[in-house]
């Protein structure tokens, strides 16, 4: 709802510029634009929408696809943000596929603890028997799980992603 000082100012925009228009109701400039006034003292009548005018709004465009190719060949294209990469033409690599060996530098340092309850020492992280967590190594880290500990051979049985390894303790010089 308008306040009465926003009414105030609407009337007098709306007075002005019918005075400034004069009491012409409709006119025809040299640049055929049309300029219509109204009455202020009344209301204005209410306006219609298109569709109940009866007129029918044309459906807007759809709005176009883009489409991006992956080249199969160098000759075919390149990744705009990496243009040295090869990955966008597939693997060309000859390794087979399957499970690979994780080659990390893991080394049993200590077994203590006691025969109920046995701790092993990897690399620098202590273990317990199905316990898993991450070993620091050299330039990364690499989720482990303890499986077996075995304080009499000194050895430790851990899991490795998908592969299974043996970790004996050093011999003693």
């Amino acid at each position: 709802m308008k306040s009465n000082s926003q009414k105030r100012l609407a009337l007098l925009l709306a007075s002005a510029l019918t005075v400034s228009l004069g009491s012409v109701e409709s006119s025809a400039s040299p640049t055929n634009m049309v300029v219509a006034t109204r009455n202020v003292s009344t209301k204005p009548a209410p306006v219609k929408s298109p569709a109940a005018a009866g007129a029918v709004l044309p459906e807007p465009a759809p709005a176009p696809l883009s489409v991006f190719v992956i080249p199969r060949k160098m000759t075919e294209g390149k990744d705009p943000f990496f243009p040295n990469s090869t990955r966008v033409y597939g693997e060309t690599s000859t390794k087979p596929v399957g499970a690979t060996p994780i080659a990390a530098d893991i080394t049993l340092k200590g077994i203590s603890g006691t025969a109920e309850q046995p701790l092993a020492i990897i690399n620098t992280t202590t273990f317990t028997t199905g316990e898993t967590s991450e070993v620091l190594l050299k330039n990364s880290r690499i989720k482990v799980q303890c499986l077996e500990i075995n304080m009499a051979a000194g050895t430790v049985l851990l899991q490795i992603g998908a592969e299974r390894r043996e970790l004996r303790l050093a011999s003693q010089k």
